[in-house]
């Protein structure tokens, strides 16, 4: 299991209803994008730290890193980066990963309370489907977030009112989200969004209802 239940880090500058961005190219997870897109196997080392190897299309990816999170963080230029051909049963000491996986945990880590590029206050968002939260980074209110998020269409600015939690913190799990690509963005007008359904989601004060209704969902999956 993948390290969890981390508190977003409000540092970056997220003030009244704006928020900082971030540029997936100057980090890891610009090279993870480019090497998807071009659908090239590539080994991504720091040197001293550890290496990631992505192989797009099997859609896996293997990781041995001395400090996770220092990768997702540190600037693109420090990576070397090596493009290869076809191999036969790479890298057995190691597990295979959904490289999904791997485009949440960067997003995850970057972010740092900032917004992906391309992503917006104003975007109307759902979830396609609930994400297996056993295998992500996450913060105290990811559950929460997703649960708002996969019953109804909501304009990110609203998320953290309506769910009485930090803006910051929602800027992460949505940044995450997009990257892995579990959002949808409905392209409704925000004006016309059911906020009162929004609404009528479980309160703190029926947490252990939700948290009931929680755990089942995810022991399906």
């Amino acid at each position: 299991m993948l390290v969890k239940n981390v508190m977003a880090d409000t540092s970056a500058s997220v003030t009244g209803s704006f928020a900082a961005v971030f540029q997936p190219g100057e980090y890891l997870l610009g090279i993870v994008q480019r090497a998807m897109a071009a659908q090239e196997n590539t080994r991504i080392v720091l040197p001293g730290k550890g290496e990631i190897t992505i192989l797009p299309a099997s859609g896996y990816y293997y990781a041995a890193t001395q400090d996770f999170i220092e990768f997702c963080r540190t600037p693109a230029g420090q990576f070397e980066v090596e493009k290869f051909g076809e191999v036969a049963q790479p890298y057995q000491h190691l597990s295979k990963k959904d490289i999904k996986i791997l485009l949440w945990q960067a997003a995850f880590h970057t972010s740092q309370g900032r917004l992906l590029e391309g992503c917006s206050i104003y975007d109307v968002v759902k979830f396609r489907y609930w994400p297996n939260l056993t295998r992500l980074s996450i913060t105290p209110n990811t559950a929460r977030i997703c649960a708002l998020l996969t019953r109804n269409p909501t304009t990110i600015m609203l998320v953290h009112r309506l769910l009485g939690i930090d803006r910051a913190e929602v800027y992460q799990i949505y940044s995450a989200a997009s990257s892995a690509g579990i959002c949808h963005k409905t392209g409704k007008n925000p004006d016309t969004v059911n906020t009162e359904a929004d609404l009528q989601l479980p309160r703190p004060a029926n947490e252990r209802s939700l948290l009931r209704s929680l755990f089942s969902k995810i022991s399906r999956l």
